[in-house]
């Protein structure tokens, strides 16, 4: 039995436990040697902790996708209010005046490069600004303004309900997961690898089925990840 590739994702690794702990768990006849099952309670733990782990780098991500929809819904209605101040149309420019003032009073405060938190907190400021009883009939008689707005609103609305996830998830992250790939690669390599050949090579009966499952579940994970390294060195080459 080979062991796993060290460079294998954080996604795949995770799956490759989960398997492995179903493989013990379905195998009455490998629950009964002590070795396994203390080996498999260490993969257990590990096992939570990469997909909790995993679950939080995704729901980061889902968070900069987030703010990124918010410097996009920024930069349209700079767009759009750009646009009406450079018409040869008096009126036009005239009641873009005071909402290209508010926008640029933020904009060049480089609104978009700020933090997560100050961001959120100007782009509130900005859209209260916005929301001046005084500015509605600049905002409703210059077409696409008002939809701008309220993209930005969107935007806002949703970065905060992915940031919320986020810090929630924060809580029992603990580290990595790629800290946790390590430690799982190192106990199935290191530790339920070794032993299982052990067995295999004795002829422990208790222990053949198990071994077997998980010799064929780590052949077909490398292969997948060589053929990865295939794809990416040819793509290279060409």
């Amino acid at each position: 039995m080979n062991k796993v590739k060290n460079i294998i994702r954080n996604s795949e690794i995770d799956t490759l436990s989960d398997t492995i702990i179903r493989f013990f768990k379905a195998d009455k006849e490998a629950q009964k040697d002590a070795f396994l099952s203390s080996a498999i309670g260490e993969l257990e733990e590990l096992s939570e902790k990469i997909t909790t782990a995993s679950l939080q780098d995704k729901r980061l991500s889902t968070l900069e996708t987030a703010d990124g929809e918010r410097n996009k819904a920024i930069k349209t209605l700079g767009t759009v209010l750009n646009g009406y101040a450079a018409l040869p149309i008096e009126s036009k420019k005239a009641q873009a005046v005071p909402l290209k003032a508010i926008f640029d009073k933020y904009a060049k405060g480089r609104i978009t490069r700020e933090s997560y938190a100050a961001k959120s907190s100007l782009i509130e400021s900005m859209l209260q600004d916005f929301a001046a009883a005084s500015l509605s009939t600049n905002i409703s008689g210059l077409e696409g303004v008002a939809e701008s707005i309220a993209l930005i609103r969107t935007a806002q609305d949703d970065f905060a309900k992915a940031n919320d996830d986020f810090l929630d998830a924060s809580v029992n992250k603990g580290a990595s997961a790629t800290s946790f790939n390590k430690q799982i690669a190192l106990l199935i390599n290191e530790k339920l690898v070794p032993y299982l050949n052990a067995m295999l090579l004795t002829g422990n009966a208790r222990c053949s089925d198990f071994a077997k499952n998980i010799e064929e579940e780590i052949r077909r994970i490398n292969e997948a990840i060589a053929k990865r390294g295939s794809f990416r060195n040819s793509s290279i080459d060409k």
